[in-house]
């Protein structure tokens, strides 16, 4: 397979009159990142399971939520023997203070602080043994509270787990064979009697492979990969039946030119074994490359953004010269009158390895690009550096590109995991131009004053289904109801503006928010009779008008036909 046809153009038709000029004119000029950040400090922690180092986990500044908090899962012998691993990262490593508490954050089981460590190769040691019997095949979460430096803290979370007869040494070797095996053509033919491949599996990029790709895909086609970033196992899940394991690294390869383009690399297996071999039931690889602006990306069609996904977002300022975008997690902003590809945030040094500037547990929402070039955007998730490095929570920055320095206005910390932050943030994370930024999290709608840095709910308790935002996320519509069927009212909000329109159903009726196209919003109405539930308890919201309605409020346009009925939109 050509590695080319698996790339990924993001094509702006804006540039497209300039293409012969500006294709001359593409010096590929790449500052540094434009976002000063310090470098990352805390330590790195595993466990050792199986004789095999695993379950990498990342420091926070704070104690965190251990409900959310669930990267990966600890098997237990039944001795109840555990064996910590600190990469102290160059930090005088003081102790660590473990705490083992019921999954709810409720009922504390024990805690007790280790003050001696071994040395096992670079990474310091420390075996010791749960005191406190717990319920078999009953989750519980480890935290480490790890002391460092001058009276400096972080912590770290793992679920443990004590189930009889559950072994997952030989799991963990196996993941580590199946991607070993991939890099060598003539081994990868060992691995077809695990693979399922059908006309299901994507061969088209290395971003989605799986179980059902080729047997050619899954060894990576013609990209003769090296691995420069050794594997390290997460395990996820663990039980008689199955156990679930991930694994993520970071591997190089040559293009047409021969120079050397990097990807990171995230695989998931999920696995049974009968009669002492492993079978393999499931497994994702998604590869996506590290955008670099001296690898020739410029083509006739646009910027070649290598493999990534094909909803890479991007946003141009008003005149179309500028653009900026998101590449697997760094923000890039090319400048068509400066001929300049500039790195305006990232947490990745050039050329370092180091896999806490790896660590891909945050996203950037670009919120708008100006007529200069200037870029307001948030970055939200775990901060693998900085000066917020192991905490996670939303900040905002200010790209000033005439300056080429992108400045922190406000940062908004959480207590939850990025996954739970994530999928609250995809939906709000706005900031206008009269620099407020509003969020919705843990159900409430909430505005952050930039300027005072201080934090008003607008509405608490909007259930998701009754939370609707436009695409720029300029716009959004609560319905004031506990679900999506039962609202009488809907309320409209221009986070620009401030402005607010009101929705009401007539009696007998109900009212529901169907979302916006660009700024307009669009609203059903159904009658009390017709909101039912069909045969097999799924609930039909039966529609007899639609309308979709200004920003100022006038009627765009109304459907509404006797004898017929809308059940949803796309």
């Amino acid at each position: 397979m050509n590695k080319r046809a698996a790339r990924i153009l993001i094509l702006f038709l804006v540039f497209a009159a300039s293409v012969g000029v500006f294709t001359h004119l593409m010096s590929h000029e790449t500052t540094e990142n434009a976002t000063d950040l310090d470098a990352a400090s805390l330590p790195v922690l595993y466990m050792k399971t199986a004789d095999m180092t695993v379950n990498r986990m990342y420091g926070y500044r704070q104690e965190m939520n251990g409900v959310t908090t669930r990267e990966n899962l600890t098997p237990l012998p039944m001795d109840r023997s555990l064996t910590l691993e600190i990469d102290a990262k160059g930090q005088k490593i003081k102790n660590v203070t473990y705490t083992v508490e019921s999954t709810d954050g409720g009922a504390l089981i024990e805690n007790s602080v280790l003050k001696s460590f071994d040395e096992d190769g670079s990474y310091l040691k420390a075996d010791f043994q749960l005191e406190t019997a717990i319920l078999m095949n009953q989750e519980y979460t480890l935290k480490l509270e790890v002391g460092y430096g001058d009276g400096q803290s972080a912590w770290y979370y793992t679920r443990i787990v004590q189930r009889n007869g559950v072994e997952v040494g030989d799991y963990l070797a196996y993941t580590q064979m199946f991607a070993q095996t991939c890099l060598d053509k003539t081994q990868a033919e060992a691995l077809v009697p695990q693979l399922e491949p059908d006309e299901t599996g994507d061969n088209s990029s290395f971003l989605n492979v799986n179980i059902h790709s080729s047997l050619d895909q899954i060894s990576w086609g013609s990209l003769a990969p090296t691995i420069v970033q050794q594997p390290v196992q997460q395990i996820k899940e663990a039980n008689e039946t199955t156990t679930s394991i991930t694994q993520e690294y970071m591997i190089s390869a040559q293009d047409e030119n021969g120079q050397t383009e990097y990807y990171t690399v995230s695989e998931f297996y999920r696995m049974r074994e009968s009669d002492g071999e492993i079978i393999l039931l499931d497994f994702e690889r998604s590869a996506q490359q590290i955008f670099d602006p001296e690898l020739g990306v410029l083509t006739k069609s646009g910027i070649n953004l290598g493999v990534t996904g094909e909803d890479t977002e991007y946003v141009t300022n008003t005149a179309g010269d500028i653009v900026a975008f998101v590449v697997n997690g760094d923000l890039w902003c090319y400048n068509r009158s400066a001929n300049k590809t500039i790195r305006v945030f990232s947490f990745r040094e050039n050329g370092s390895m180091d896999e806490r500037e790896q660590h891909g547990e945050h996203d950037v929402n670009i919120v708008r690009v100006d007529d200069a070039g200037d870029v307001t955007f948030v970055v939200y998730g775990y901060m693998n550096r900085g000066n917020h490095e192991g905490e996670v929570g939303a900040a905002v920055y200010y790209y000033r590109a005439e300056r080429n320095v992108a400045t922190e206005e406000i940062f908004v910390p959480a207590d939850i995991s990025y996954e739970m932050l994530k999928k609250q943030l995809d939906r709000l994370s706005y900031v206008n131009k009269q620099r407020e930024m509003y969020l919705y999290l843990n159900e409430n709608l909430c505005k952050v004053d930039i300027e005072t840095g201080t934090t008003t709910v607008v509405r608490e308790s909007i259930p998701e289904d009754c939370f609707v935002v436009s695409e720029s996320q300029e716009s959004i519509a609560w319905m004031d109801a506990d679900n999506a069927s039962s609202a009488m009212n809907i309320t409209v909000m221009n986070l620009e503006s401030g402005e607010t329109q009101r929705f009401a159903a007539d009696d007998g009726q109900k009212i529901r928010a169907l979302g916006f196209i660009n700024e307009d919003f669009v609203y059903g109405m159904a009658n009390d009779s017709d909101i039912l539930k069909d045969i097999s308890g799924n609930e039909v919201f039966a529609m007899h008008t639609v309308r979709i309605v200004s920003i100022d409020g006038n009627v765009k346009k109304e459907y509404h036909q006797d004898g017929y009925y809308v059940t949803g939109v796309s």
